[in-house]
């Protein structure tokens, strides 16, 4: 019997504190106009986990937009979340050299304290 052991390639440490609104803007570069919502989860320099509404294809190319900023990114994974139909938990990659996605976050503000309270309870997040 072999076991399969993960690894886990991402270089960056990740910032979970977000809030629980789709607040950022995923435009797929094949198809001009659509606007896809994300829900960010999870943040580094160089990537990022989010919800979204709908299945997205792995290796699919998109702008990401976070206020002013633009990134051009890829899809890493995407797969359905906690079996919850037309919910999916998808990460992302920065496909440029420069940037931080995480920088850009904390820019615009979407990241909360380190102890800013979740429905009224004070939850201890980490960086």
């Amino acid at each position: 019997m072999t076991h399969d052991i993960k690894i886990d390639k991402r270089t960056d440490s990740r910032d979970d504190r977000f809030g629980g609104d789709f607040s950022l803007k995923l435009h797929p570069v094949d198809q001009v106009g659509k606007v896809i919502p994300v829900r960010p989860m999870d943040v580094s320099k160089r990537g990022l986990g989010f919800l979204c509404r709908e299945s997205l294809r792995i290796g699919s190319l998109h702008t990401l937009v976070i206020g002013e900023h633009r990134f051009r990114v890829e899809l890493a994974y995407c797969s359905s979340h906690l079996g919850i139909d037309g919910l999916y938990r998808c990460g992302l990659f920065l496909r440029d050299a420069d940037g931080s996605l995480h920088a850009a976050c904390e820019k615009h503000g979407l990241l909360m304290a380190d102890e800013t309270p979740v429905h009224g309870i004070p939850v201890k997040r980490h960086a």
